[in-house]
């Protein structure tokens, strides 16, 4: 990439530099020398302030560190060279250069802004929502988010595992045997806390034309007025004397509810490679188990205590807010020493990155999660964590709600089936994912340049469009002087390669979002001021040049986010 050859030079020639002034440059110093993209064409097609950096350790004025530094810079794409301001290093590429890479836009198309070098071996963990219900639409930004960072990693080089944790085991998943026992065999039997909802009625139903009805004696005055401990009651009074119903209820409402979880996944064309149930982890009593191996490292590494009966984890020591409980005083495990078990799986499958997709109610976890991770970790395995806000979704200015328990929530696929998935998706992805999302449906169903996915596929409708009617001719003529006028659409198609990497490496897919409503934005006004089919051949095949060259990039760019690009409307 341009961006690369130019940084390496230019670190190149600040070393040599600072060796003629008898000079030692921090390593620390020398990391942050480099050329970034310039947005305005005034400041060349690359900019660096690193020669005000550079002031103190050389104790010279940033301009004439600037002026040295430029003598050095003699890349054979470099046009010229100016020095401005108070010491910024403006960089002009040649307009050969630029035709040149357009072209290899043009020859690579699909390929352009892959990388092909190696970088590693990364799970990423996404929407792991409680098999208890649909999805809503808050599980479905996890989801799209998820993807999208998959697809920007996968870009960038890494080997990319998508995984869902399917808490097949937890008190949730006890609730939802016993709601579904209740509708399918007690007629008028109404439980506070209960799951709700049409497709809790529609899976008892389901269930008992597998299994039949039986006869249940339920009497609420057999347990606690605290609601917790009733739910919870109701679920030990069906485990002791109805034990058969019980198991048969519990496979099948989680395999149903996965099922249709699965399926509205694949609407979305969100797809994991591994399904990981939460129940394979085993018993803590299994010592060759999961859970029994994670908290005897633990252990071993001085990091537990005993309290009350209880094993207790020393998160303090790793900037927790308080230490964690991970065997209960009955001898249970925690849901904390479940997950740590989970990790402890993860790291013996040898991924150098496991990367967490969680909601932002799970923000406590990443200290108590980081700190078992590192101790049971094996070399440099890293760990990392992207939390996304609510989703509030509007229409008309009215807010849809959003209770899964109760059952009244706004489900993905109803908003799938009003918007479509790939609109969705784009909006999910628009903002950065800690921060709060108001979606508005009735923006998504606006076709203007209002709405930012319609006017961004417009864009690239209308490249092909244009495509349909005259193609690029690589063998002809082209006016070099449309090229560099249009620095905009120029500057965004040669940087692609190295702005995905960026994105992946920041874990920023919200990034990629705006890069393509900028590149849009900048080809509507390019089209509207510059005819493509022209008279002059020279200049039509430039302008087809850059048409070609911006349908391939958003073409790439829509699929990065797993939006696919159309070319009707």
């Amino acid at each position: 990439m341009i961006l690369d050859k130019l940084n390496k030079q230019l670190i190149e020639t600040v070393q040599k530099v600072a060796d003629q002034k008898s000079v030692s440059i921090d390593k620390k110093l020398l990391n942050q020398i480099n050329f970034e993209i310039s947005d305005e064409e005034s400041h060349g097609d690359y900019s660096t302030s690193c020669a005000l950096k550079l002031s103190k350790a050389f104790n010279m004025q940033p301009r004439e560190i600037a002026k040295l530094l430029t003598e050095g810079l003699s890349l054979p794409f470099i046009e010229s060279t100016s020095v401005e301001g108070a010491g910024f290093i403006n960089v002009f590429l040649t307009r050969e250069e630029k035709i040149q890479v357009l072209k290899e836009v043009v020859t690579q198309d699909s390929k352009w802004g892959k990388n092909t070098k190696k970088q590693g071996n990364v799970l990423i963990e996404f929407v792991s929502s409680n098999p208890t219900g649909p999805l809503h639409v808050g599980h479905g930004r996890g989801a799209v988010l998820g993807m999208a960072l998959s697809n920007l990693l996968e870009n960038s080089g890494y080997k990319v595992t998508k995984e869902y944790y399917v808490n097949d085991a937890g008190r949730q998943i006890s609730i939802l045997t016993s709601s579904i026992l209740i509708k399918a065999h007690i007629n008028n039997f109404d439980v506070e806390g209960m799951y709700e909802g049409d497709y809790i009625y529609e899976i008892a139903q389901e269930f008992i034309k597998e299994h039949g009805k039986i006869d249940i004696n339920l009497d609420l005055k057999n347990f606690s007025d605290d609601r917790e401990k009733k739910l919870d009651q109701i679920s030990e009074y069906f485990q002791k004397n109805h034990k058969q119903a019980w198991d048969q209820a519990n496979n099948f409402s989680v395999s149903e509810i996965l099922n249709v979880i699965k399926e509205e996944l694949h609407s979305f064309e969100i797809f994991h490679d591994n399904w990981f149930h939460e129940s394979s982890l085993g018993s803590i009593q299994d010592v060759n188990s999961d859970l029994s191996k994670s908290l005897s490292i633990l252990e071993k590494a001085g990091h537990t205590f005993s309290k009350d009966g209880a094993i207790w984890f020393k998160t303090t020591d790793f900037n927790d807010d308080k230490d964690r409980v991970l065997l209960r005083e009955n001898g249970e495990p925690t849901y904390y020493l479940t997950d740590v078990g989970y990790h402890k799986n993860k790291i013996d499958r040898k991924y150098d990155i496991c990367i967490n997709v969680f909601g932002a109610d799970h923000h406590g976890y990443i200290p108590r999660l980081t700190a078992a991770f590192n101790v049971m970790k094996n070399k440099q395995q890293e760990i990392e964590f992207m939390l996304y806000q609510l989703v509030n979704l509007y229409e008309g200015g009215n807010k849809k709600t959003m209770s899964t328990r109760k059952g009244d929530f706004y489900s993905l696929s109803e908003l799938r089936d009003e918007l479509g998935a790939d609109a969705i998706k784009f909006f999910f992805l628009e903002k950065k994912s800690d921060h709060t999302m108001d979606f508005d449906i009735n923006l998504a169903k606006d076709e203007s340049k209002n709405n930012p996915y319609f006017y961004s596929q417009y864009a690239h409708v209308r490249c092909c469009s244009i495509l349909a009617k005259k193609s690029f001719d690589s063998e002809a003529e082209i006016e070099g002087e449309e090229i560099i006028k249009n620095f905009d659409i120029v500057n965004k198609i040669l940087n692609f390669p190295h702005l995905t990497e960026s994105y992946a490496n920041e874990r920023s897919p919200h990034s990629l979002v705006h890069y393509v409503k900028d590149l849009s934005a900048a080809f509507h006004a390019f089209y509207e001021q510059s005819p493509v089919i022209n008279e002059d051949k020279k200049i039509e095949n430039a302008r087809l040049l850059l048409t070609m060259a911006t349908k391939i990039v958003l073409s790439n760019s829509f699929r990065l986010l797993n939006v696919k690009p159309l070319e009707k409307m």
